[in-house]
């Protein structure tokens, strides 16, 4: 079963395809169900920052699955959709601000709003996963050369801006903490795997 089902799981458009489905959901119950503003907005910034805490915990759930003996295949083809997801992430983050942005229909409001710290961390999260995006090819990995690395670690300044922006605008760390617990969980084994173990490879 798992052999036929192989070129699927292989397949990146498949996968694309899967990552756009809450899109064309939230979208679909936008347009002929709830025509509420506020839901696409709270929808497709959950979807943002959830696509962004996978995208994070791939490399320490690589080291699980290594650990696990599961292995070269999949450590393997998780990595290889590290991109997709971080892209995803983005995606969602850009129709998350542009519902904000047509909602709020006047930039004075939207100027406005930026001196609040609640939305100047939004907008903080935003232009960090834009230059993980903008850099997010073999193109810009050739041209940045040693720094490319470094940039992505930018990826974190998003998560922290994106949970402070979350728990600022929402005055809830209920949800907060179930969506992130886990990355900053896995976080922690991936440092004590590092730096702890007294020997062990790196990553």
């Amino acid at each position: 079963m798992m052999r036929r089902l192989q070129p699927l799981v292989d397949s990146h458009a498949a996968f694309r395809l899967l990552l756009a489905i809450p899109a064309i959901i939230m979208l679909w119950q936008f347009f002929f169900v709830t025509r509420s503003w506020g839901l696409l907005l709270d929808r497709s910034g959950e979807w943002a920052i959830r696509l962004l805490i996978v995208t994070l915990a791939v490399t320490p759930v690589r080291i699980l699955m290594k650990q696990a003996g599961m292995g070269p295949h999949w450590p393997m083809w998780l990595m290889k959709r590290r991109r997709e997801l971080g892209m995803a992430a983005f995606l969602y983050a850009a129709l998350h601000l542009g519902v904000y942005l047509v909602r709020q229909s006047n930039i004075h409001v939207v100027l406005f709003d930026i001196q609040y710290r609640e939305y100047l961390v939004g907008w903080l999260a935003f232009i960090t996963m834009l230059a993980l995006a903008v850099t997010s090819n073999d193109a810009s990995v050739h041209r940045l050369g040693t720094w490319w690395k470094p940039l992505q670690r930018l990826a974190y300044v998003s998560a922290v801006a994106a949970a402070l922006h979350w728990f600022w605008i929402r005055l809830d760390d209920g949800g907060l903490w179930l969506h992130f617990a886990p990355l900053v969980l896995l976080e922690a084994y991936r440092m004590w795997y590092n730096f702890a173990r007294p020997a062990g490879v790196r990553h």
